[in-house]
C-alpha cells in the first residue's frame, strides 16, 4: 500500500495473510458448500416438478455438481474477502501518510478502492444464481435455509466492498487531521515571530527585515500545504471504480431478476 511509511512491514503483513488465505480456506469453503448443496438436495421435490426423475436421474446429480462447484468458488471468495479485510486492518495499524498531490486525486487511496472492488467481484461471480435461489425460496421447501444462504451472501458482498473503503477513510481522516494540526501550529508560531520582528524592525535593520520576509514566505508555503491536505478527497472511490462495480455486478443481476419476474407475467 502506497500510504504505508514502512514498506517492509507491509510485505510482512502481506506474506502473513497470503499464508492465511492458502492454508485456512476450508474454514469457510466447506461449511458454505455443504449449506448450498444441502439446500438443493433438500429441494429435490421442486426439481421433480421440472421433469427431473429424482435421485436416480443423472440430471439431478449435474445440478448437485454445479452447486458444489458454485459453493467452492464463492466459499473461496468469502475467505478471500475476510482475509483482505483483516489484512487491510493490519496495514491500517502501521504508520501511514497521505499524499495530497498523488496522481489518483485521492491521496494515494485508490488502491484500496480497487482491492475492494476486485474482492467484491470475486465473490459476486455467483450472483447470477440469485434468481434460482429466490425461486427455491418461494416455490420450493426449506425457505428459511434458502434465505439464510442468500442473506449471508449479500451481507458478505456488501461488507467486502464497504468496510475496507470506510476503514481506510477513517484512518486517513485521522492522519489528515494530525497533518493539519501540525501545520496550523507551525503557522501560528511563525506568525507570532514575524509580528515580533515587524514590531521591533527599524529601516536600517535589513537582517530583521529579511528574516521577517523569510518567515512570511514559509507561512505561505505551509498555508498552501494546509489547503492541499484540507481539499484532498480521502474516500478511496472514484467515478471509474463505481461505474465498474455497477456495470460488472449490479446490472447483470438486475437484468436477470427482471427477466425472471417478467417471465411470470408473459
Amino acid at each position: 500500500m502506497e500510504l504505508a511509511m514502512n514498506p517492509e512491514a507491509v510485505h510482512q503483513v502481506t506474506d502473513h495473510y497470503k499464508q492465511v488465505f492458502s492454508s485456512r480456506y476450508w474454514l469457510f469453503t466447506v461449511p458454505w458448500t455443504a449449506l448450498v448443496v444441502g439446500i438443493v438436495a433438500l429441494n429435490i421435490g421442486y426439481f421433480e416438478t421440472l421433469g427431473v426423475g429424482g435421485l436416480g436421474d443423472p440430471v439431478f446429480w449435474v445440478y448437485l455438481l454445479f452447486t458444489g462447484w458454485w459453493g467452492l468458488i464463492t466459499g473461496i471468495g468469502f475467505h478471500g474477502a475476510i482475509t483482505a479485510i483483516r489484512a487491510i486492518r493490519a496495514v491500517g495499524r502501521l504508520d501511514m501518510e497521505i499524499d495530497p498531490l498523488h496522481p489518483d486525486g485521492l491521496g494515494g487511496l485508490s488502491n484500496v478502492g480497487h482491492l475492494a472492488i476486485w474482492t467484491t467481484m470475486l465473490i459476486s461471480l455467483g450472483s447470477l444464481t440469485l434468481p434460482l435461489a429466490f425461486i427455491l425460496g418461494t416455490e420450493g421447501g426449506y425457505s428459511a435455509l434458502v434465505y439464510l444462504a442468500v442473506g449471508i451472501y449479500v451481507v458478505v458482498i456488501a461488507v467486502s466492498f464497504i468496510y475496507p473503503t470506510a476503514y481506510v477513510n477513517q484512518r486517513a481522516q485521522a492522519i489528515r487531521e494530525a497533518e493539519l494540526e501540525k501545520r496550523r501550529s507551525k503557522i501560528r508560531q511563525l506568525q507570532n515571530h514575524a509580528n515580533d520582528l515587524a514590531d521591533g524592525d527599524r529601516p536600517s535593520d535589513q537582517a530583521a527585515t529579511m528574516d521577517e520576509v523569510a518567515k512570511r514566505l514559509e507561512i505561505q508555503r505551509l498555508r498552501d500545504e494546509f489547503n492541499e491536505y484540507a481539499q484532498v478527497s480521502l474516500y478511496p472511490l472514484s467515478i471509474g471504480i463505481i461505474v465498474r462495480l455497477v456495470s460488472s455486478i449490479l446490472l447483470p443481476v438486475f437484468f436477470i431478476l427482471f427477466e425472471t419476474f417478467l417471465g411470470r407475467f408473459l
